[in-house]
């Protein structure tokens, strides 16, 4: 076997992998702080990619164009919310996901409206050469999408552990009526989440953009694979919602390389399979809290 050649897969996917861990977590967050299975998750990505790359070509300077997506992701999850959830607040559950389909859907045939459906190129946040690690060759944009995931979950980890937010929204997740009782506004921890959610996964899409090019149909892929990865860790734990998401990124990609092309999406959907029927009734079985390292 060719460990350079590995290495290279791995850790190609595992720059894929990051993304998908990030809408992962975005589902992780929704799930267990408002009861909702948001699949417009996989939108915050596409956004996010779009309006960075839209603006760079712009000449925006590239933190403008970050913090924009960054803003518009954030934006769109509290549109979300407020527009499609808040008034169904008290529906079936699956009234509620099946809601978030449609937005879903609406979002896209928006986002094809307003920026046409060809991809838009972007600039790699260090310019577009590349480097080599242990024998890897790696474009340089690979380190930002590694190093801007490792700081959304630190930032998600003190968000969680060290702010009052943190707490509201662990409280809503244990119990929502003990939450509220206790004087926690669920509401607003919902606003909270989905805000973070929309963020969390524009910054993805900004990240991803320059290797993977933004395009109004990027989203159902990324969605898809965050669900997987949610799946993986039961809607319940961020971290292993991460991992699921790596590993989904570098599974994809060794099947790409040592197989075809076109069995990185056999690999995939059978994982979606396999977690389905291991899970026998996850869903049914409602919400756990959410768990996070280091919370006693």
């Amino acid at each position: 076997m060719d460990w350079q050649t590995l290495l290279q897969f791995v850790l190609s996917g595992a720059s894929t992998g990051c993304i998908y861990a990030l809408v992962g977590l975005g589902f992780v967050l929704c799930a267990n702080a408002t009861g909702v299975i948001n699949f417009a998750a996989g939108e915050y990505v596409m956004v996010g990619g779009l309006v960075a790359a839209r603006l760079a070509g712009l000449r925006a300077p590239l933190p403008l164009a970050v913090l924009a997506a960054v803003a518009a992701g954030a934006a769109l999850g509290i549109f979300q919310e407020r527009a499609t959830l808040a008034p169904i607040r008290n529906a079936p559950s699956f009234i509620r996901i099946t809601v978030t389909l449609g937005f879903a859907i609406v979002v896209r045939g928006a986002a094809l409206i307003v920026f046409g459906k060809d991809p838009y190129p972007m600039s790699g946040f260090s310019g577009d050469g590349v480097f080599e690690l242990l024998g890897a060759v790696l474009v340089r944009q690979i380190v930002w999408v590694w190093a801007l995931t490792a700081a959304v979950l630190v930032l998600l980890y003190v968000l969680l552990m060290l702010t009052a937010w943190g707490r509201a929204i662990r409280a809503c997740a244990d119990n929502a009526l003990a939450a509220r009782l206790m004087g926690i506004r669920p509401v607003r921890v919902g606003l909270i989440v989905f805000a973070a959610s929309g963020a969390i996964g524009a910054i993805g899409g900004a990240a991803i953009a320059p290797i993977t090019l933004a395009s109004y149909s990027v989203g159902i892929d990324f969605g898809l694979k965050g669900f997987i990865a949610a799946l993986f860790a039961g809607f319940r734990s961020p971290q292993i919602a991460v991992a699921g998401g790596i590993a989904i990124g570098v599974a994809e990609t060794l099947a790409a390389g040592y197989v075809s092309s076109g069995s990185r999406e056999i690999v995939v959907y059978t994982l979606l399979v396999i977690v389905l029927v291991a899970s026998s009734g996850l869903l049914r079985r409602g919400r756990k809290p959410l768990t996070v390292v280091g919370h006693r």
